[in-house]
């Protein structure tokens, strides 16, 4: 029970270092903050079981730089492939897509992301995992105890409301799916107007009013995003939807306005 409650408490802890270079990459790149990862708080889990699983692995090997290196990049890209093909299957999206670099495979994984977990995971078994655990050892069990479970529960609250804003997601792609099949018994294009075209568009017909006000209303309310939908749509600006995606692309452009 020991081992079990450190392991958890070492994958939130890579969980949100890993975090932190996602943060600092992006804001290289982007030069701006965004809170990437898929839950809401300062954590990437995929990072922090990538961590998990190389120390596992590669701990006793740490003398050999060269083949901690190489492994490094094979754990680290087989657990990337394998998370974006839950996400995929359980969410109906491409949260990421390397299809543009070189030497990838199927857009999940990249030769350069892919090197760079292999340096990443060098660092972290030869420098930072002997430092945070040194740093953990400080630390009574039963503090170690109580703030691990702690840290569990808050995580897992914040897992249940992600998953939950992602399926709304889904369903508010569906619903619109089929409004933009109403318009279009109008003559018109739902997907490439904005609201205030629509209003427009809409009052030229004079016919069945209510129906024209009761479409309108719906789609307002339904292109609208709510905060953690906002937050997936920044913290992954290269998400693709299987199904909705030219919906999915309208609703983040409209947010981009706003």
């Amino acid at each position: 029970m020991e081992n079990i409650i450190y392991n958890i408490l070492y994958i939130i802890i890579y969980s949100f270092l890993g975090w932190c270079c996602e943060v600092i990459y992006c804001y290289i790149i982007d030069h701006k903050f965004t809170n990437r990862g898929f839950l809401n708080g300062p954590l990437c889990p995929v990072y922090g079981f990538g961590a998990f699983f190389v120390l596992t692995f590669l701990d006793m090997y740490k003398s050999n730089v060269i083949l901690v290196f190489i492994l490094g990049i094979i754990i680290t890209s087989v657990l990337e492939y394998i998370t974006s093909f839950l996400l995929e299957a359980v969410f109906h999206t491409k949260w990421w897509d390397y299809s543009k670099h070189k030497f990838n495979i199927h857009g999940r994984v990249c030769l350069l992301n892919s090197t760079l977990f292999g340096i990443l995971s060098v660092v972290l078994v030869e420098f930072i995992n002997p430092i945070i655990v040194d740093f953990v050892s400080k630390f009574p069990e039963k503090i170690v105890f109580i703030v691990t479970i702690i840290l569990t529960a808050i995580i897992a609250i914040d897992f249940v409301v992600t998953v939950q804003a992602m399926l709304k997601l889904n369903s508010k792609l569906h619903n619109l799916q089929d409004l933009s099949k109403e318009f279009e018994k109008f003559g018109i294009s739902f997907i490439d107007k904005t609201e205030k075209e629509l209003e427009l568009t809409m009052s030229k017909f004079k016919r069945e009013s209510n129906l024209k006000e009761e479409m309108l209303n719906r789609a307002k309310a339904l292109r609208r995003n709510n905060i953690l939908q906002r937050r997936l749509l920044k913290a992954f600006p290269n998400m693709k939807h299987k199904r909705y995606n030219e919906l999915l692309q309208k609703l983040r452009k409209e947010d981009k306005l706003k």
